[in-house]
């Protein structure tokens, strides 16, 4: 048992160590999502829009400058988490293999990837909703933190996915840009404000999106509809375990016979 923790924790360390010394992550952390928050207060109108969310059966009014701003905040949290993940994932991948042949657990190394992921979350959830709250008080803060928390779950288990599959760094950013952007385009009731479009519910974002809105503006309860993005968070995990099982499986190949000395070759 000694033996499975320390193997745990020191890949947990490794794994964390990696996520600090991505800069590029840290930076944007510490200054793209209080700086997208702000430009958007500072830049959105102010006026009141009505919106139905079909997840919650609830009809919302708000301020267009708040409710862009819960948007703002989904995307960033889900654009970092799932850039962590991938780049984390992405660097690892020559290791991990040489690790798991020399005989390292191979169910250690993924355990502390998807530790990381929730440190990871605890870190952007608290942050974002800090913000959040100094912009204006939220109505329920606790479900606004919890919706931004599945979401941060959903993006990066979609970015350890990403990790194991893609096959360049540029691939990989592009992806997970790509696909935040969308998601929250279409989730929005700015961008979007029908918001009935055949599918919209089977995207990651749905749940957290609809929870967040909601409970940043009424007192509706929404922590099962949040829940929704959990079974992205399980799918894409549990996939990333099979290709990372298969990526780091052990190739036997028979040994050569080797012949006695003197002994006489075939014509």
């Amino acid at each position: 048992m000694r033996h499975h923790w320390t193997a745990f924790t020191v890949a947990l360390g490794f794994t964390l160590t990696g996520h600090l010394r991505n800069r590029l992550a840290v930076t944007m952390t510490a200054f793209f999502i209080p700086t997208w928050i702000y430009v958007v207060r500072a830049t959105a109108l102010d006026k009141s829009i009505a919106f139905h969310s079909s997840a919650l059966g609830t009809e919302v009014t708000a301020s267009m400058n708040r409710t862009i701003q819960i948007s703002s905040a989904l995307h960033a949290v889900t654009v970092i988490a799932g850039f962590m993940m991938f780049m984390a994932t992405f660097n690892a991948r020559d290791m991990d293999q040489r690790l798991v042949l020399a005989g390292y657990p191979r169910g250690h190394l993924l355990a502390a990837k998807l530790v990381a992921l929730l440190v990871i979350t605890a870190v952007l959830t608290c942050y974002s909703t800090g913000l959040l709250l100094l912009s204006w008080p939220l109505t329920q803060p606790g479900a606004v933190a919890a919706a931004l928390a599945a979401a941060i779950l959903a993006y990066g288990g979609l970015g350890l996915l990403a990790g194991f599959l893609l096959r360049g760094e540029l691939e990989g950013f592009f992806a997970v840009v790509m696909t935040t952007l969308i998601d929250v385009g279409m989730q929005s009731p700015v961008s979007n404000p029908a918001g009935d479009q055949a599918g919209l519910d089977a995207l990651p974002l749905y749940g957290p999106a609809q929870a967040a809105l909601v409970s940043a503006f009424t007192h509706t309860p929404s922590l099962t509809c949040s829940a929704r993005a959990l079974t992205w968070f399980t799918a894409t995990s549990a996939l990333a375990a099979l290709v990372f099982h298969l990526r780091t499986r052990r190739r036997h190949h028979p040994m050569p016979t080797l012949e006695p000395a003197g002994s006489p070759h075939p014509s």
